[in-house]
C-alpha cells in the first residue's frame, strides 16, 4: 500500500490513535488458551526418568545433576540474507478474547529508598544509561490487553544446571510459538545454555496468568552478535503463547516515514525498574544505514540495559507491526572527528521479515 509519494503508507499518529476508541474483546478466552494459561507448568531437566519418593511422603527427591528448567536443543545462525522474505510481510494476530489498547494502563515506579540518621529519605540511583530526554520520558505500564501483553521480559542462563540466570532483556511475540529479540541476547558459543520468555512480566509474573511463560527450544539468528543491522534473533518456545495470548507483525522500514513519530520503544530497562515494562512513544527514526537486506535504524529514543531485544514498533489499522529490535548504541567519529554519530540503533530492515517468516514457518 502506498501513498501519493509513493512510499508505503506510515502507521498511524498518537493524534490519530487517541481518536480510535479500543477494540473491545467479542469471545471468552478459548478452552485451550484457558487450560494453557491458567496453570503454571515447571519443566525439569534429570539426567534419568527414575524419581525418589517415599509412601505418604509428598517430598520428590530427583537425581543428582537434575536442575530445573531445559537447555536449548539447536542454536543456529543464518548467513545475512540467506533466508527467503516476500513482499508480504508477516501480518500482527490478536485473539478475539483480547481487547486491543491503543495506550497501556500507567503504572508508579516502585522506588527503593533508604533513611538518613536525620530521618530524610533517600532514592537509590539506578545505572544511567544512554538517556537523550527529547521525547516524552519511559513510562511504566501494567501490560494487559492486546498488543501489551504479547511484549515480555527473556531470561538467559549461559549454563542452564546453574540456578541463577545471568542476563536479561525484552523481547515480543511474532508468531504462535516465535519470539523476536536481540541476537546479541544469545551465548552463541554455549551448549548447554538455556532461556525462559515471560509474556507480560510485572513485578515477578505472567499478567496472562501462571501459564504465561516458556522455555525456549530453538534459537536462529544471523551471523553477527554485536549492535548491528543483523542483529536480530528468533527463538522457539515449548508453548504456543502467540496462539492463546496474541503476536505482533513485522514490517521492513521504508525510508519514506524518516522524521515522523510513529514509534513506540519497549523494554525493561533497569534504570526505570526491571520489574515492570516501560514504553516511549513518539519516537521519530532520524536515518538509516541499509547493511544488504538490512538496517540500521538511529533514533534518540530512550536505550538503557534491560531494553535490548525489545521491540521498536508502530500500529496501523489492521494492528502493531515491528519494524526493528532494540540493538543498543553506536558512537561514530569520522577522520578528525568530522561527521561524528551519537545514536542508539534498531535493527530492521527486509531481513527482518525473513527471519520472523522463518519461525512462523517453522514453528507453527
Amino acid at each position: 500500500m502506498s501513498d501519493r509519494y509513493g512510499v508505503q503508507a506510515p502507521p498511524l499518529t498518537l493524534d490519530e490513535m487517541a481518536r480510535r476508541e479500543d477494540v473491545p474483546a467479542t469471545e471468552k478466552l478459548s478452552d485451550e488458551a484457558q487450560a494453557g494459561l491458567a496453570s503454571a507448568r515447571v519443566t525439569v531437566t534429570i539426567p534419568s526418568r527414575q524419581l525418589v519418593q517415599q509412601k505418604d511422603d509428598p517430598t520428590i527427591v530427583l537425581p543428582e545433576g537434575s536442575f530445573h528448567g531445559r537447555i536449548v536443543d539447536e542454536t543456529r545462525l543464518h548467513e545475512p540474507g540467506s533466508l527467503a522474505s516476500s513482499d508480504d510481510p508477516p501480518h500482527p494476530h490478536r485473539p478475539l478474547w483480547q481487547p486491543q489498547l491503543h495506550y497501556p494502563r500507567l503504572t508508579g515506579v516502585p522506588e527503593t529508598r533508604l533513611r538518613r540518621i536525620n530521618g530524610r529519605t533517600v532514592i537509590i540511583p539506578t545505572d544511567s544509561g544512554h538517556v537523550y530526554g527529547e521525547y516524552t520520558a519511559r513510562q511504566t505500564y501494567y501490560p494487559s490487553g492486546y498488543p501489551w501483553a504479547c511484549i515480555g521480559r527473556l531470561f538467559v542462563w549461559n549454563d542452564a544446571s546453574q540456578p541463577n540466570w545471568d542476563s536479561y532483556g525484552a523481547a515480543a511475540l511474532v508468531g504462535n510459538r516465535t519470539v523476536l529479540t536481540a541476537a546479541h541476547m544469545v551465548p552463541w558459543g554455549s551448549s548447554n545454555w538455556a532461556a525462559q520468555f515471560v509474556a507480560g512480566y510485572y513485578d515477578g509474573s505472567s499478567t496472562s496468568g501462571g501459564g504465561g511463560q516458556s522455555w525456549v527450544t530453538n534459537a536462529h539468528g544471523y551471523a553477527g552478535n554485536e549492535v548491528s543491522a543483523h542483529d536480530m534473533a528468533v527463538l522457539r518456545l515449548a508453548d504456543p503463547l502467540g496462539g492463546w495470548i496474541g503476536f505482533l507483525g513485522t514490517k521492513a522500514y521504508d525510508d519514506g516515514w524518516e522524521g515522523g513519530n510513529y514509534w513506540t520503544l519497549v523494554g525493561y530497562p533497569s534504570a526505570v525498574t526491571s520489574e515492570r515494562p516501560s514504553f516511549q512513544a513518539a519516537i521519530h527514526v532520524i536515518d538509516d544505514d541499509e547493511d544488504g537486506d538490512a538496517q540500521e535504524l538511529e533514533h534518540h529514543g530512550d536505550d538503557t540495559g534491560g531494553d535490548s531485544g525489545g521491540p521498536f514498533f508502530g500500529t496501523w489499522a489492521d494492528g502493531p507491526y515491528v519494524i526493528g529490535t532494540v540493538s543498543g548504541y553506536e558512537e561514530f567519529s569520522g577522520p578528525l572527528g568530522i561527521g561524528s554519530e551519537d545514536n542508539n540503533i534498531v535493527a530492521g530492515g527486509p531481513d527482518l521479515n525473513a527471519i520472523v517468516k522463518y519461525g512462523r514457518d517453522n514453528w507453527p
